[in-house]
């Protein structure tokens, strides 16, 4: 590579890493802002905050991959064009075509690592929210309480968990009400505790409360004060959903199941797409100094959008055996294939190659 493939190279690279981290943490701020949602609503664990985090990020990571490659391209590009660097590289006898040498550098890599993470990683991480899902679903629901706020359980009662103190495991003041065919049971408890019997069974021990229980509004109640009050507490029994997604290649490749058969060309079908947008960068960036460095940007985007919906669509035609296995998704690459070269041509890199086979041709 000579100095000025390195020095392009070294710029989209640049970009790409740019674009791909700035749009990471706008879709990861949005998750976080879900995910704590979760937490306040009691739908997940404090506990199991950052792994359902971490987990979102890689999946995240894997599909801006495709998206920031062609920002990067633009905008590095771009900014060559604007400062006028392309004009000087141009008049040095590199022409467009030259080009391809730094951008393959750097989509070749990015492309063959998206294909071993949709490959190897992918259905592993689908395999670690699944479980990470079932884990949450089976744990109990006094695990998920929050302390200083009303919490309502699925067995129709309500809980307020004053305060934990800090020296010991026990939550003081607690109000419990539950609903029990028409009567109304209320505990009134200082504090309360876990507690596990010879079985292993788990109980939820209050202390030191009061016991009210009846219909509202009726005289007929009934009040007992206790020093010791245990609610047997059972674990949801749940199983990881596993689909498609945490299949293995070998698994897909085996399968004649249309959702595998589409899930298992997905996983083909983002890298491909991504080397796609690639070499559609180079014609899409193409400017002048005047036009600005991003007004093939939203072109761009709105090609990107296409070409990705277009997929998807192609997608669910599989699932739904509405086109053959053998058409699959295939289509829509040779539509993009079909653009690309489009955009080579108007933009003259076609017959720049010709003019160059001939000049060192002699003819």
């Amino acid at each position: 590579m000579s100095i000025i493939d390195r020095y392009i190279a070294r710029e989209l690279f640049t970009a790409f890493l740019s674009v791909i981290f700035v749009l990471l943490i706008i879709v990861l701020s949005t998750e976080v802002v879900h995910l704590l949602k979760w937490v306040s609503q009691g739908t997940i664990p404090i506990s199991a905050f950052m792994a359902y985090l971490s987990n979102s990020m890689f999946e995240f990571a894997v599909v801006l991959i495709p998206l920031s490659l062609l920002m990067g391209i633009l905008i590095a590009f771009g900014r060559l064009y604007r400062d006028s660097e392309m004009a000087a590289i141009m008049s040095a006898g590199i022409g467009p075509l030259q080009w391809l040498r730094p951008l393959l550098v750097v989509s070749v890599p990015v492309t063959v690592l998206l294909l071993l993470l949709m490959m190897f990683v992918t259905p592993q991480i689908a395999f670690q929210r699944a479980v990470i899902s079932a884990e949450v679903q089976s744990r109990a629901e006094v695990d998920t309480l929050l302390v200083g706020q009303f919490n309502r359980a699925s067995s129709n009662a309500v809980l307020f968990l004053e305060e934990q103190d800090d020296k010991s495991d026990r939550i003081r003041n607690v109000f419990f009400q539950q609903q029990r065919e028409q009567d109304t049971h209320v505990d009134l408890a200082e504090s309360t505790s876990t507690w596990y019997d010879d079985d292993g069974r788990r109980y939820m021990m209050m202390h030191d409360g009061i016991h009210y229980s009846g219909v509202p509004g009726s005289p007929d109640f009934s009040i007992v004060r206790y020093s010791d009050y245990g609610i047997h507490i059972s674990d949801r029994p749940a199983q990881a959903h596993l689909s498609e997604k945490t299949s293995s290649f070998a698994e897909l490749w085996q399968s004649d199941r249309p959702a595998d058969r589409a899930e298992l060309q997905w996983r083909l079908t983002l890298p491909i797409a991504t080397f796609i947008v690639a070499l559609m960068a180079l014609p899409l960036s193409h400017t002048d100094p005047r036009s600005g460095r991003y007004s093939k940007l939203a072109l761009a985007l709105v090609i990107y959008l296409v070409y990705s919906n277009m997929l998807g669509v192609g997608r669910t035609w599989i699932v739904k055996e509405q086109v053959p296995v053998w058409v699959g998704m295939w289509w829509v690459h040779m539509i993009a294939i079909a653009i690309t070269v489009y955009l080579f041509w108007k933009n003259g890199y076609l017959q720049r190659s010709q003019r160059s086979s001939r000049r060192s041709t002699g003819k």
